[in-house]
């Protein structure tokens, strides 16, 4: 909801130089809040109150812009021009809002500033009060008779949606109060219900309901309110509309539930997002969330219909047809695996590529992107996570030796990781040591990093303790030579 004519407005009021030189006495008396040049100038009469820069900036705008109540008041005493607007067609007034200076904006409207002026966007001084949370001069402004149902030009919105867009409640409720369009719609199709779903504010979403607002509001390519909701990792307030009535089972254009952005882990890694110990923490998964909408009758077997991977890292196989189990198997969340297992997740089902919950509780170990251009290593905690998780999809009947299209197990998984007591797990369950995917690869070959696939593209990984572990469980040595009658030609071959 920024506005380009923001960052105009800020180059005009802090030009600085030749520009700056060139200011109108006036005009620079009030940039620098110097009240007694001010005084000086105009007791002298030589100069016009109202003069400008040549880019239509006034002494008044000046004093609005640093919040100066005395240079403010002695202007408009003098006949200074309170609906005076620059080339952007900002006013005082629309700065006393940037400021939230509700004393301003009252100062500004009894010197019967208008209140519905607005700019070539059609942003209205009461829209950015709106969207900063001034409730004060918001107030104060609809007293004045400012248009609650003003609406920009660029994307049709509202002074409710730019409220509720900033969580700003209590703005939002007395807009409500004095005839906002609660079903208002904004051009891309978005209401002031659905603004609030993506803020969060669980207060903001009450007050738009009680006023008509239809927890069922969607758009075809974001879903409902609830979708958004949990999409934007707000489960207080998902938890709310699910409450209200909204449909458990809406999906976004891609067919992501609510469901699905619950175990926000799993989505997040099927995106592509790396995690390190600076930049990005793993998000937690919202296992309040998951119950209610499971309680609620959500289909706990929902697949997601087509990728929508947002990450720049990649991930070791794609989100479509991923299910919820999936995707807590992914995020090695043995609590969500086994509450949707209550509620007749089907272990059966896989993802695009043929992946089953088993082989995406075996990836889970990785701390990486786990993609075959590096990244596959592994850590002692996520090790034991992802082992109980791959301990539980064994119990709900996942098979050990199940391959992927590629013709990969979850053992070979595992060997590319390094993770060596899921290695031991499966072996212990049946899983075979010496299974060849399409390309001739192995989990012993993966741990040790010999690998055709990858071999015009740089090595990954080569885990030591993992390789001669699968010696011991019966793992035969081959030679990248040996693989080379079905490796994938170099690139642009």
């Amino acid at each position: 909801m920024k506005t380009k004519y923001c960052l105009l407005l800020a180059t005009v009021l802090f030009t600085k130089g030749s520009l700056a030189s060139s200011l109108p006495p006036l005009v620079e008396a009030a940039k620098q809040n110097d009240m007694d040049q001010i005084t000086a100038l105009l007791n002298d009469d030589v100069v016009d109150i109202n003069t400008t820069h040549n880019d239509g900036t006034s002494a008044l705008h000046w004093a609005a812009h640093w919040d100066n109540l005395k240079v403010a008041d002695y202007l408009v005493r003098n006949k200074a021009n309170p609906d005076a607007t620059n080339d952007y067609g900002v006013t005082p007034l629309y700065l006393a809002c940037t400021n939230k200076s509700s004393a301003m904006v009252e100062l500004l409207l009894k010197a019967n500033a208008d209140p519905n002026i607005d700019m070539w966007s059609g942003e209205t001084s009461l829209m950015n009060c709106a969207k900063r949370g001034a409730v004060d001069a918001v107030i104060a402004m609809i007293s004045a008779g400012a248009d609650v149902n003003a609406t920009e030009m660029e994307k049709g919105q509202s002074v409710l949606m730019w409220a509720a867009a900033g969580g700003h409640a209590d703005v939002v409720k007395t807009l409500l109060d004095n005839g906002a369009e609660v079903k208002a719609v904004s051009n891309n199709g978005f209401t002031p219900l659905l603004f609030a779903a993506r803020s969060g504010d669980v207060q903001t979403a009450k007050y738009l309901i009680e006023a008509g607002a239809d927890p069922n509001e969607s758009t075809p390519e974001q879903g409902n309110t609830l979708v958004i909701a949990s999409a934007s990792g707000h489960e207080a307030l998902s938890i709310y509309l699910l409450q209200q009535g909204a449909n458990p089972d809406s999906g976004d254009q891609y067919g992501v539930t609510a469901l699905h952005n619950s175990i926000r882990n799993g989505m997040s890694t099927v995106n592509g997002v790396r995690y390190d110990s600076v930049y990005r923490v793993r998000p937690e998964n919202m296992r309040s969330l998951t119950k209610n909408l499971l309680e609620a009758g959500a289909d706990p077997n929902a697949q997601i219909q087509k990728s929508h991977r947002l990450g720049p890292d990649g991930s070791a196989f794609e989100m479509t047809y991923a299910t919820p189990l999936m995707l807590a198997a992914l995020s090695s969340d043995v609590e969500l695996m086994n509450l949707l297992a209550e509620y007749e997740a089907d272990p059966s089902l896989v993802a695009k590529g043929g992946i089953t919950p088993l082989i995406a509780a075996a990836q889970a170990a990785c701390t990486g992107s786990c993609t075959f251009q590096g990244g596959n290593q592994s850590d002692s905690e996520r090790s034991r996570l992802a082992l109980e998780a791959v301990k539980t999809a064994v119990e709900m009947g996942v098979d050990v030796n199940a391959r992927t299209e590629k013709g990969q197990t979850a053992m070979h998984m595992a060997g590319f990781i390094g993770a060596d007591e899921i290695v031991q797990y499966l072996y212990d369950q049946g899983a075979e040591v010496n299974v060849s995917d399409n390309y001739g690869e192995t989990p012993w070959s993966m741990a040790s990093g010999i690998s055709p696939v990858i071999r015009y593209q740089g090595l990954y990984g080569n885990h030591e303790s993992t390789a001669a572990l699968l010696l011991k469980l019966g793992a035969k040595v081959v030679t990248r030579e040996q693989m080379d009658d079905r490796s994938p030609p170099p690139p642009g071959q």
